[in-house]
């Protein structure tokens, strides 16, 4: 169909019943063809290159235009569609214009990983074009990128196979600077420092970038170096340096420092950094080195190491602790995290194996971005790469050095400007840099040292290292086994019949150079029937090796590559045979590679080394880790998953005729590869060489393979490279025996048509290059990291993977360095994909896994519903909907990707119906479902596949049956932990801080995936409730009270004029209880209560903060007084019937799904007798009558408990009506279990008294006594008042399958309740969420709420708590987030490694009067009593709150530390008070070195001890230290800002002045001592 209609334009309508929503707008009689959901191609008939594709999704009869068509306008704009011209409107095939890869940009929004994947199930067979806006459940989204077959392209079809990646403008980013040696060296031209390069170039570079972007991330910069001295022991340091002094494996000591720069801003701007950051560096390396020197201290010479020496490893997993933690401390606008490191080097880095193993596995598992761009020049051998430490150097002798090459890293390489300008000469520009030896040596020729040395010399001395014959070792290695050979083989060699060399010269007289070619074939070896081997899927450990042994390594997982012989059974399954050939892999996995210098002829066998300069030549088996990231890239016209900024520069002009003439010399090479493949039966598809050949000389081959080689192969020819001769290099490589291990196998005979069968997709799935990130993109010496600014005649070449040409000025500012570095993912980095396409093969499942299921039946576990299902609205409430199997079956699936699974994608047999969630019949996957037997087969039937490292599920929905399979390895992966010590200095703080943190991978087997399932099953509100190993997502909200004149006044002062900041006051009583009133409104939010102002009681006096009363309210206020005088010497029954006066008596609730009628709330009940009832005059008495009420059975709890006491607060109760009374105080049957599940209730401490009604503090009293916030836990525990037994009923009380959350999981100080998250059913899945709150709520204090889900989704969450924080401003308030451990050590398990609060200290001995020290005429206990006193009046007047209510029932000598911390009133700072015990002289104490269990007090005194002090922290501290933690809150961005909560410049004044305040500056802490004395002696 294919019609040419006129283009109008159309403005989209925000009215969603309006035609103008629609993308297209159309007749159906033009296009009498097209129904709702076809696609239609768009474009003019005179430019047909700009075509648009749209979808129908509406044809409304109100379009009546004949022979025209409307588009939106925007859309129209972006594909340069001129309206009032014709075009062709075509339908389309979806299919044809499928697209293989989308990328979708988000901003400001926090996704799960289960989001992404029902993002991705909603827009499956729709139609997208570049920039379209896409939103589903509240998540918005946008269309960045597409591509289809290598190309980019601007619109077309999403399909099942399509691969979705996200990305973010708004993620959390950590920039790591090394500060090597290098960095104060000049760059390759001699322009530039690298420092300099790093700081004006790359970081300027990348800063443009950001806000041309339009990004805000969430940014943490840090500074970080290897110090080594010069020494030979620990004993040559001071002992205030050993602290932190480590030794290495070369007997080195050295000390790693950290300097955080920035930590957690987000800023438009970042010039104040840049300029901050480069004060930083110009005296980083003398501060370091010089940061021990004392006076009166000798300490070893200090130097920097090189950046291949450095703390590369250590700092990844810095950030890694952080990173592993996402589910704590949960923001609602951020989504992503990437950790970039910056190196003077050229991505080369000396670790240790066992802490790579580490960083390898957490970095995959965990899904982080790690991005290491390098400043040096691009070296000639593969990048980045790991040269792991030998640590039997002094035993052994190595014939090379043992490399990895880290796939799990993206790299690139920073050109800076001058370096641009010199390729655009013509100058040339070394990739290598020559050592410093060899320099110095030029510059002092007379000094060289001489190569040979005397032999004599040599033989006496034993450690000298005798020659090796190479040669000989070689011959060794490739020569064919015998018959008996073990595994391993018995490598021996004899060099005892000729002579050792004993100079460089005899060497060279004795043996000329052999020489290997690359296409060298190598023998096999056989392995015996009876020898068991195991699967090379799986590495089994040893346990009769360490994991530390430099014999065995797992780090690079080289496997023997196996090849079935040549038979009449090659297409049946090789699994089932009994031998094989095992061959050799080149290198020497198998070879000797240690000597003994005494046994130097014994070998020991050993894994395969790496060339770096050759990685290609060696392939390795394929597995789950290598294939985490592959379906994050786009793909190349042969169907290899690339790099964009990774490519080969290929000359086009000259590939044909190169290509034909490289053929024809090779035509014997091809034919005899011919004659190879015509014997094996899958290769029978090639007529001739003549007609291959032809195929590969067209010059189109850049972009089209062979028939023969379907695309998915990964072994392509024609590739993208500098070398023709590649394509035959490559089919050398595809056509060996050895390689053809796995198309062998597998192999049907209806496969035997086609070379491009199952074979060698197989092929390309068992096998991966060692490098880059995808496995499939081959390394070369000519591959850059991006050319763009080369001119046109280098680099011609279809491929889009190549972008355009720069086009800016290289002389402007804006100018940056084409893509010589990934700017994509430094810009907007890209979250895991979640899917995935390995699974291992049968022999592995049944050598290498155990498998365990078990069964779900939605129907059985919440039988109790469906027995007897709600009738009532009431009880609809209280007894929600169980979640359907479909419902359940997709909830399984989303919480495993949320843990970081990946659904595994495989092609289905055409035969099948099409399921979109099934890769069950995938031919891969046949054997798995033979081994457990299902269930029959009855109603909806579904299987999906997921992986995560080396586990696997397999989910199973059949009929109302939901199995749950799970392959786990047989031998598990041992838990390394790996103890770091370090030093760091954050910001705002003077010193470097000694700090320790341990890494460690995590044992992903132990996740209990039974009890989640069960967890779901239930949603949540049975037998299974949240626990912490299941890594709930939680965020944590203060609600602290806004409008402080004393704020406003310190943010109004300028700079000239610096105000002081300890100038807040006291609230009066009328301020306390308008905040009171406010908190009651608020929790009426949190309950979904819709209450208007005149179904509100009247607001007594200073009640609130809205207006007075009008005259006539004042006139019929008092004569409702004399009208009605109440008094509690009245009959209860009258009370009540006044309490139900419309006009004077208390205003109860509206009619509410879940309440009772007449429902009142607590506080407002005590506040109308105060009014209304003469001998009422304060809150206890209110409390007392109201109790007598209900002890008379006159008002009840509206859960219908009649245990339930009289609580002051928000909490709801009920006027009894005469026929509801119960008859006993035991539970009736109107005793709703489940109330406090679904309400919020808080109690409230009354305002008592005045603080200037009282002395400051007495002896017997405590801080929070006389701040009226401590509760007694003997009177006032709410969980007896509210009649719940905590003792003997466990897990609480049940309704039969549900239970009693507060009864289950609440505590004295906290409760919990359910949160309604979806209330407006915005989602498509039933959510929601839990809330653990304050129990006790008070004026002075902060009120905690904190979020706790499973299944929720972040933007719906997000509109939630933005409503909430909506309306507690309206109520005098502002909700902000908060971390949950404001001051959680660096030392932590689960804190930031390089974050840590800052300390304070309180000059103490200048209140010391008459040369007498403080607190001389009082004992201990009054000392430290009166100390704490006073911290808390210092506290307060810089308007800290507590963060709770103190409760305790002995509270004058107890605080615990939560009631020793303080929240600012701005929310933006916090202070914890050490409770320090104060002598008159500094004593000091022996620390035990020995490791023992200390409570967190104990370890904020250890790291007080070490703050500001170069004591020893296993030798001696000083237990005297007088002062405060200082906290800032991370998490409070500017989107929650506002002017009652201040800005940077706010936070720095409090700390400046709070710290001179605290240093006696001026004598103000002496003159606020004589006021404090003087108050007490009052």
């Amino acid at each position: 169909m294919e019609k040419t209609l006129n283009l109008r334009v159309h403005k989209r309508s925000f009215n969603e019943n309006s035609n103008l929503n629609e993308e297209i707008l159309i007749n159906q009689k033009d296009v009498p063809d097209v129904i709702i959901g076809d696609v239609v191609e768009i474009y003019h008939i005179e430019d047909e290159e700009s075509r648009l594709l749209l979808q129908v999704t509406s044809l409304s009869d109100e379009f009546q235009q004949k022979g025209t068509v409307s588009i939106e306008q925007s859309i129209a704009n972006t594909f340069q569609l001129r309206a009032y011209k014709d075009v062709i409107v075509k339908k389309v095939d979806p299919k044809g214009v499928a697209l293989d890869l989308v990328e979708m940009l988000f901003k400001d929004q926090y996704f799960s990983r289960s989001d992404f994947w029902r993002l991705r199930s909603g827009i499956i067979g729709t139609c997208v074009y570049l920039n379209k806006k896409i939103e589903h459940a509240e998540m918005r989204q946008q269309v960045m990128e597409m591509w289809s077959k290598g190309e980019r392209v601007m619109c077309g079809t999403i399909t099942e196979e399509t691969r979705i990646v996200y990305r973010s403008s708004t993620a959390v980013v950590q920039i790591f600077i090394q500060m090597s040696s290098e960095m104060w060296d000049f760059d390759i031209l001699g322009e530039d420092l690298y420092f300099e390069k790093a700081l004006n170039g790359f970081l300027t570079d990348l800063f443009a970038k950001w806000k041309e972007q339009n990004c805000q991330h969430d940014v943490t910069i840090v500074l970080f170096s290897r110090t080594f001295y010069k020494a030979q022991s620990l004993d040559e340091f001071p002992e205030y340096m050993r602290d932190c002094i480590v030794c290495d494996y070369k007997g080195r000591y050295y000390q790693d420092f950290y300097r955080i720069v920035v930590q957690n801003e987000r800023y438009d701007d970042w010039t104040s950094t840049m300029i901050l950051l480069r004060k930083l560096c110009n005296s980083y390396k003398d501060k370091i080195l010089n940061y021990h020197k004392q006076k009166g201290h000798k300490a070893p010479a200090a130097y920097n190491s090189t950046a291949a020496q450095g703390n590369f490893l250590e700092t990844l997993n810095m950030s890694l602790n952080l990173f592993e933690g996402y589910y704590i401390d949960r923001n609602f606008d951020r989504t992503g995290k990437v950790a970039v490191v910056i190196t003077p080097g050229a991505g080369v880095f000396e670790v240790d194996r066992e802490l790579a193993n580490i960083t390898k596995q957490r970095t995959i598992d965990c899904g982080i971005g790690s991005d290491l761009v390098c400043m040096g020049e691009q070296p000639l051998h593969a990048a980045p790469l790991f040269k792991f430490h030998n640590k039997l150097a002094k035993t052994s002798l190595e014939v090379g050095d043992d490399y990895n090459i880290p796939h799990w890293m993206n790299h690139s390489f920073y050109i800076s400007k001058s370096q641009i300008k010199a390729r655009l000469q013509g100058s040339f520009i070394p990739r290598i840099k020559p050592p410093p030896e060899f320099n110095e040596t030029q510059r002092r020729p007379s000094e060289r040292k001489l190569l040979a040395h005397s032999p004599n010399k040599q033989i006496q001395d034993e450690n000298n290292i005798p020659f090796v014959d190479y040669d000989e070792y070689d011959a060794q290695i490739w020569k064919l086994p015998t018959p008996n050979s073990t595994r391993f083989g018995s490598l021996k060699f004899s060099y005892q019949t000729r002579r050792q060399p004993q100079t460089m010269a005899e060497a060279k007289q004795i043996k000329k150079p052999r020489k290997r070619n690359v296409s060298d074939d190598y023998p096999s070896m056989a392995v015996e029937k009876g020898e068991r081997r195991g699967s090379p899927a799986i590495n089994i450990p040893t346990l009769s090796r360490s994991s530390s042994s430099e014999d065995i390594s797992s780090s690079v997982g080289c496997y023997p590559i196996i090849k079935k012989p040549s038979s009449k059974e090659s297409n049946e399954s090789a699994e089932t045979d009994d031998s094989f050939f095992m061959r050799r892999i080149v290198g020497s996995a198998e070879s000797p590679v240690g000597y003994s210098r005494k046994h130097i002829h014994q070998a020991k066998s050993r894994r395969a080394l790496i060339n770096p300069f050759a990685p290609s030549r060696m392939q390795f088996k394929m597995t789950s880790n290598r294939r985490r990231w592959v379906h994050a890239f786009p793909t190349d016209p042969q169907g290899a998953a690339v790099q964009t900024h990774h490519f080969h520069i290929y000359n086009k002009r000259e590939s044909s005729a190169t290509l034909e003439k490289k053929l024809s010399r090779d035509s014997l090479k091809m034919s005899q590869l011919s004659m190879d493949m015509k014997t094996q039966s899958s290769f029978s598809n090639f007529d001739s060489t003549e007609k291959f050949s032809e195929k590969f000389s067209e010059p189109s081959s850049l972009n089209r393979i062979p028939s023969g080689l379907v695309s998915e192969d990964k072994f392509y020819v024609g590739s993208v490279d500098s070398s023709p001769t590649s394509s035959v290099q490559n089919l050398e490589r595809l056509f060996q025996g050895s390689s053809l291990t796995s198309t062998l196998q597998h192999n049907s005979a209806s496969d035997q048509g086609s070379l491009g069968g199952r074979g060698m997709k197989k092929a390309r799935e068992n096998r991966s290059y060692l490098w880059g990130p995808t496995g499939e993109q081959e390394w070369s010496p000519d591959m850059t990291t991006g050319q763009d600014w080369f001119p046109a005649h280098g680099c011609q070449t279809d491929s889009c993977l190549v972008k355009p040409i720069l086009t800016a000025d290289i002389h402007s500012q804006n100018f940056c360095a084409g893509i010589s570095v990934d700017w994509k993912s430094l810009t907007m980095p890209a979250s895991l994909p979640i899917t995935t396409d390995y699974f291992p093969d049968k022999r592995s499942l049944e050598n290498d896994y155990t498998v365990s299921q078990y069964t779900l039946i939605p129907e059985d576990v919440n039988s109790e519903y469906y027995s007897s299902p709600p009738v009532t609205e009431d009880d609809k409430f209280y007894r929600r909907q169980p979640l359907s199997v479909t419902e359940l079956f997709r909830e399984l699936i989303s919480q495993r990707l949320a843990q970081g699974f990946q659904i595994i994608t495989k092609k289905k047999p055409p035969k099948q119906p099409l399921d979109t969630m099934s890769v069950g019949a995938s031919p891969q996957f046949q054997h798995t479902s033979s081994l457990i037997r299902a269930r029959p087969r009855s109603g909806p039937q579904e299987e999906i596949y997921l992986s995560i490292g080396l586990i696997f599920h397999k989910l199973t929905l059949s009929g109302q049956t939901i199995q749950v399979t799970q392959y786990r390895p047989r031998h598990e992966q041992r838990q390394l932990k790996y103890l770091y010590h370090y030093r760091f200095q954050v910001p705002d703080s003077p010193s470097y801080d000694v700090s320790t943190s341990q890494f460690k991978n995590e044992k992903l087997e132990n996740y209990n995936w039974n009890y989640l399932d069960q967890y779901i099953c239930t949603r949540g509100e049975g037998d299974y409730g949240l626990l912490d190993p299941l890594k709930y997502w939680r965020s944590r909200f203060f609600l602290l009270p806004c409008n402080n004149p004393a704020t406003r006044k310190i943010i109004e002062g300028n700079d000239s004029i610096w105000p002081r900041c300890d100038i807040y006051q006291t609230r009066s009583k009328q301020e306390l209880q308008q905040l009171i009133s406010g908190f009651v409104r608020f929790l009426e939010t949190l309950n979904k209560m819709r209450r208007t102002a005149q179904t509100r009681r009247q607001k007594h006096s200073g009640d609130n903060v809205s207006s007075t009363p009008t005259s006539d309210q004042q006139t019929s206020q008092a004569s409702q007084k004399e009208a009605v005088l109440l008094s509690v010497t009245m009959a209860s029954s009258k009370l009540i019937e006044a309490m139900k006066d419309p006009q004077t008596g208390l205003s109860m609730l509206p009619r509410q799904t879940g309440l009772p009628e007449s429902c009142f709330i607590a506080e407002e009940a005590v506040d109308w007798c105060i009014q209304n009832i003469q001998e009422v005059k304060d809150v206890t008495s209110g409390i007392g009558l109201m109790q007598r009420l209900q002890d008379e059975h006159y008002i009840c709890h509206s859960s219908g408990n009649p245990q339930h006491k009289f609580i002051h607060g928000f909490y709801l109760y009920n006027i009894v009506s005469p026929k509801d009374k119960p008859k006993s105080d035991m539970y009736g049957p109107s005793y709703n279990y489940l109330f406090q599940n679904e309400w919020c209730e808080v109690s409230i401490l009354p305002v008592v008294r005045e603080r200037a009604e009282v002395p400051l503090f007495t002896m017997d009293e405590s801080p929070c006594q006389v701040s009226e916030l401590w509760v007694n836990q003997l009177t006032n525990d709410w969980r007896v008042l509210s009649g719940i037994d905590t003792g003997a009923q466990g897990w609480g009380q049940q309704s039969g399958s549900r239970v009693n959350l507060c009864a289950m999981k609440a505590t004295l100080t906290h409760k919990y309740v359910q949160v309604d998250v979806d209330g407006n059913n915005k989602s498509d899945r039933p959510e929601w969420a839990s809330a653990r709150y304050h129990a006790y709520y008070s004026p002075n204090a902060a009120f905690e709420l904190q979020l706790q889900w499973m299944v929720a989704t972040g933007p719906i969450l997000q509109d939630l708590v933005t409503t909430w924080g909506r309306k507690a401003q309206a109520c005098g308030f502002h909700l902000l987030p908060v971390p949950g451990d404001p001051f959680a050590l660096p030392s932590a398990p689960d804190s930031d490694p390089l974050r840590g609060p800052i300390f304070v200290p309180l000059d103490i001995a200048s209140l010391s009067q008459g040369g007498k020290p403080v607190f001389h005429d009082l004992d201990q206990v009054a000392k430290s009593k009166k100390l704490l006193h006073f911290q808390d009046e210092i506290i307060k007047r810089y308007g800290f709150m507590p963060i709770n209510v103190c409760v305790s029932e002995t509270h004058r000598h107890y605080m615990s530390d939560e009631q020793q911390q303080y929240v600012h009133c701005t929310g933006g700072m916090f202070i914890l008070m050490e409770s320090s015990q104060v002598t008159s002289s500094p004593k000091v104490i022996k620390i035990s070195s020995r490791v023992s269990k200390k409570s967190a007090g104990e370890l904020r005194k250890d790291y007080i001890a070490r703050q500001n002090s170069n004591t020893s922290n296993t030798e001696v501290v000083t237990q005297n230290k007088v002062g405060f933690l200082w906290s800032w809150n991370f998490m409070s961005s500017k989107r929650w800002r506002s002017p009652n909560t201040g800005d940077e410049i706010f936070q720095d004044r409090m700390l400046a002045d709070f710290r001179q305040f605290c240093a006696n500056e001026n004598n103000r802490l002496k003159e606020f001592w004589n006021d404090f004395n003087l108050m007490f002696a009052l």
